[in-house]
């Protein structure tokens, strides 16, 4: 129910948010970034059902098995996300593959 009283299906009222954070690679110390995503059920309840959605360095392709906790500076502000992610039936174990395989070889000129 709204606040002014109407009947609203709970769909109709969820709201995800993607939280990212960066921290150093292991391999090279460049930058990999980790998301999440939170569910929020209502405007006015807490989010809950926060799960980690991945990390990957940015820098080499390396995708830790692990993730450090970030510090405060280096979380970003929650952003409203709203498209709906489709269900992944071929998980890859994480550290098993690296980023780098389907990323483009630079060109130099």
């Amino acid at each position: 129910m709204t606040w002014n009283g109407t009947m609203v299906d709970a769909a109709d009222t969820e709201t995800y948010y993607l939280h990212l954070s960066a921290f150093p690679c292991e391999k090279c110390n460049g930058p990999v970034i980790a998301g999440s995503l939170g569910t929020r059920h209502d405007h006015i309840s807490k989010e809950t059902d926060i799960r980690k959605i991945g990390a990957a360095c940015i820098a080499c392709g390396f995708v830790p098995e692990f993730m450090i906790e970030p510090a405060p500076e280096h979380c970003f502000r929650p952003v409203e996300w709203k498209w709906t992610i489709k269900d992944r039936p071929h998980l890859v174990p994480p550290g098993s593959l690296s980023l780098q395989a389907d990323l483009p070889l630079e060109q130099k000129s």
